[in-house]
């Protein structure tokens, strides 16, 4: 089941905010927007971003860890306020990715399937890359795994029928 509009909405402003300050620029205004209008927005700015900081490889060692610690603070955050067990807390990393339009489904004990994604179509091998810290962290601090690594092993913008990683770590 897809979140409600008024929930994707503010899940992109949170996203949106997030990026930001880990980039240290000043966000678009989703003001007036539809949730979907908001989540395009929000690709084309993370977009923009990524392929300016990838075009710095110094750059891009500065800031791909920064997205990673401010998506890990992200997902501290979502856990704190909703407080599920731990066998529940992947249900909710299920939950947030459909709301930015991607599908996450386990696969095996630590495997991780990723499709349809509304990003492949956008964003370069390059960006996934990139935004792969944003996953990480996000995960790490949501499922409370704060050491356990996300390691792609194929990519939709590389020609897969889907993303698969592995998160693997201790809690």
């Amino acid at each position: 089941m897809r979140p409600p509009a008024a929930f994707r909405r503010l899940e992109t402003m949170v996203l949106m905010r997030a990026f930001g300050k880990a980039f240290g620029v000043e966000v678009p205004s989703l003001r007036g927007l539809s949730a979907d209008d908001a989540l395009g927005t929000y690709r084309e700015f993370t977009a923009a971003c990524m392929e300016m900081a990838l075009a710095d490889k110094r750059l891009a060692e500065v800031l791909r860890p920064r997205l990673g610690a401010e998506a890990l603070r992200l997902g501290r955050t979502v856990r704190l306020f909703v407080p599920l067990p731990r066998a529940c807390a992947f249900a909710s990393a299920r939950y947030f990715y459909r709301g930015i339009g991607i599908g996450l489904e386990k696969s095996g004990e630590d495997g991780l399937r990723f499709c349809p994604c509304f990003f492949a179509g956008r964003y370069t091998p390059a960006d996934c890359w990139f935004m792969s810290a944003f996953d990480k962290g996000f995960l790490r601090g949501l499922l409370g795994r704060e050491h356990a690594d996300l390691a792609f092993s194929c990519r939709l913008t590389e020609g897969a029928p889907h993303c698969m990683a592995r998160f693997q770590g201790t809690p």
